[in-house]
């Protein structure tokens, strides 16, 4: 890469780290993975950012993205940097060398299947071996969860949610701070008074240097606060889902990327959202699609970032918070029971289904 390129991506980190945002590179490729040669493709999408971030933290930002560790080997492969005419062919070759099997890439795009694919037969395998660590594992285990290959009955809070509008029922409550440029703090918490088909009925409480204020505000399905913006340090706090990478979830704001975020101790997958003048970012919670924090840029005599953070709220806890990753150490004895044909898929099934509801373990 030109140093002038590198000297580009460091500005861009700075500008964008001003604003709090993790990961410059938080990308998805924008085409299917199913065979060794796109594995290839993929891992060369990624590399600028392993170079800059390392092979942990890369797998941390994209934990959804099982073959990067497929690209760790060929990164360090001697052939990587090779110009020859037979690079990609040794590289490739190489691919299907460290996965066993050139079926299990295919695999991980194949759902409703009645048995535990190949492919996290294999993960779970290298898990036991400790050559991955528990993430990767989870992803199986979450695959299978979502394929319905386990059926597991997990007792939560989670509510039904319609598509396309905000999942928000009474009580909820979500407040946010903001320093304007007098260096005055603003607080202000909106609590959901009454949800109808049309409209959703808030108080809002605003603390400020010149004290406590208290009103009503009306917000859209979509999440939009529909009385005069004046009211308001932010015009939207919540987006329906679902959210995906490249949509427009408004006139002028865009998907850009995801990364992750630290809100409250715990890290939340979050989608970046941009305007086209890239003057407006936010941070918006992936599961829920709650803002987490909204930058504006003002252009004057000085550029200056505003910024608006979540503070608190019940929505992430109540309906989408993940909980924590927990896997005993010993459920690597019964992984290789079913790894050595010791027990039959069934058995191992039912076991991984209990100690789910039991919450032993979670993905």
């Amino acid at each position: 890469m030109k140093l002038s390129t590198w000297i580009i991506l460091i500005i861009a980190i700075g500008l964008i780290g001003g604003i709090g945002i993790p990961s410059v590179f938080a990308h998805n490729p924008y085409f299917e993975i199913k065979t060794s040669k796109d594995i290839l493709k993929f891992c060369e999408f990624f590399y600028d950012e392993y170079v800059l971030l390392g092979a942990d933290t890369l797998a941390e930002q994209h934990p959804s993205f099982p073959n990067l560790r497929a690209c760790g080997i060929l990164y360090n492969h001697v052939a990587w940097k090779s110009t020859h005419a037979g690079r990609d062919i040794v590289l490739i070759a190489e691919i299907e060398k460290y996965l066993g099997d050139a079926e299990y890439i295919k695999e991980r795009h194949i759902t409703n299947s009645d048995k535990i694919p190949a492919w996290i037969k294999n993960d779970a395998k290298m898990w036991v071996r400790g050559e991955v660590k528990d993430t990767l594992f989870a992803f199986g285990i979450r695959t299978m969860i979502e394929d319905h290959i386990l059926n597991p009955s997990l007792h939560n809070n989670n509510r039904n949610c319609n598509e396309n509008k905000i999942c928000i029922e009474k009580s909820d409550f979500i407040k946010y701070s903001y320093t304007n440029r007098y260096g005055q703090e603003i607080t202000e918490k909106y609590t959901v008074d009454s949800v109808s088909i049309d409209e959703i009925i808030m108080k809002a409480e605003r603390i400020s240097r010149e004290g406590r204020e208290n009103t009503s505000i009306s917000v859209n399905n979509d999440g939009t606060i529909s009385t005069n913006k004046k009211c308001c340090i932010i015009d939207k706090f919540m987006f329906s889902m679902p959210i995906n990478f490249g949509d427009m979830i408004s006139e002028d704001l865009k998907v850009i990327g995801e990364t992750s975020y630290e809100f409250n101790n715990k890290t939340h997958q979050v989608w970046i959202a941009q305007n086209a003048e890239k003057l407006d970012t936010l941070i918006i919670d992936k599961k829920s699609g709650v803002v987490l924090s909204d930058s504006h840029k003002e252009i004057g005599a000085i550029i200056k970032w505003e910024k608006v953070e979540l503070k608190d709220t019940n929505i992430l806890e109540k309906k989408y918070s993940t909980t924590e990753l927990i896997i005993p150490k010993w459920f690597k004895t019964i992984t290789m029971w079913l790894v050595d044909g010791l027990i039959s898929e069934s058995e191992y099934l039912n076991a991984t289904e209990n100690l789910l509801e039991r919450g032993i373990i979670r993905v």
